[in-house]
């Protein structure tokens, strides 16, 4: 690979950059940078050696993600028990779902409630199928594929607990981490008021410590309403929060199935779960429970 494609996968792969200049400064030298430009800005140095780049493709990164919705495709107000039933599926089992979570997701209007116009998951202390705790993990009836996609929630606390809004590769079988995942949103209690946004794939996932996210510190998740928002395109995933971007991971220029399978189908999934290889690394608190992950709406717009 010459230095110029070097330097061009450097920038893609590292947030904020939208250009670059390639020397032999030093033995060779990528200068990332990062602003509005157009090839129209290039001009000569008479270097030969010099490479310049810019990203094609890729809006500007200070853009609010207001500016980037387009017409509203989907949506579910959780005004009904009908149209909830037409969007979601509720899984169920207890069997550790892959991190050594410890609740059963239930299909009962124990575990999920519609009132006031609000989906409530409940996650309480109790036993089902020899599993402690109980509570609902709802996968969308419908696919998606690119957009912007908007949360209003308040979210559950205290050690043990684990809720997530998030995006899973809707190909069967499933070959995770193969076929991706995006993290739109995940809390763990024990690290109150700080929430994650994360992207898996075979390059960069979990098992192997390669995943690739951000984090970012809250005013109280619990009490008050927040937006968990996410802009997925062709070319680059971000992570909001109350319109305030903090993550981004853009396509890479080599890019391949095992770092970009991000162009198939997804699922939306909306969980809480209990315990598990990170929500229960500090252990769990039986008093805090039970608890409750409120949300008044999920969205997924077109981008632009």
């Amino acid at each position: 690979m010459v230095p110029g494609e070097q330097c061009s996968n450097k920038c893609s792969q590292t947030p904020g950059c939208t250009h670059f200049t390639w020397t032999t400064y030093n033995g060779g030298t990528c200068w990332m940078k990062k602003g509005s430009v157009s090839k129209n800005d290039a001009f000569s140095t008479g270097d030969m050696t010099m490479v310049c780049g810019l990203l094609d493709n890729v809006p500007n990164p200070d853009s609010g993600i207001e500016s980037l919705k387009g017409q509203l495709l989907w949506s579910d107000e959780f005004d009904s028990s009908s149209n909830f039933m037409n969007n979601w599926n509720q899984e169920t089992g207890g069997h550790g779902w892959g991190n050594n979570e410890l609740q059963y997701y239930t299909n009962n209007n124990e575990n999920t409630e519609i009132s006031n116009n609000m989906l409530t998951i409940h996650t309480r202390k109790e036993w089902k199928n020899n599993m402690k705790y109980t509570s609902a993990r709802l996968l969308s009836k419908k696919k998606f594929r690119y957009g912007v996609f908007e949360m209003k929630a308040k979210l559950p606390y205290g050690r043990g607990t684990w809720p997530a809004f998030w995006l899973l590769s809707a190909g069967r079988p499933l070959n995770w981490p193969n076929d991706g995942e995006i993290d739109i949103m995940e809390h763990v209690g024990y690290d109150q008021n700080v929430v994650h946004a994360t992207i898996h794939c075979k390059d960069f996932n979990h098992l192997i410590g390669t995943q690739i996210g951000k984090s970012i510190k809250l005013n109280d998740v619990s009490n008050q309403f927040h937006l968990y928002q996410l802009y997925w395109s062709e070319t680059s995933i971000r992570g909001y929060v109350d319109g305030q971007l903090y993550f981004r991971y853009d396509k890479p220029a080599n890019s391949n199935y095992n770092n970009w399978p991000f162009d198939n189908e997804f699922n939306i999934i909306l969980n809480t779960a209990v315990g598990g290889f990170w929500g229960g690394a500090l252990g769990i608190d039986d008093n805090i429970f039970p608890q409750k992950y409120i949300i008044d709406y999920v969205r997924q717009y077109s981008h632009k």
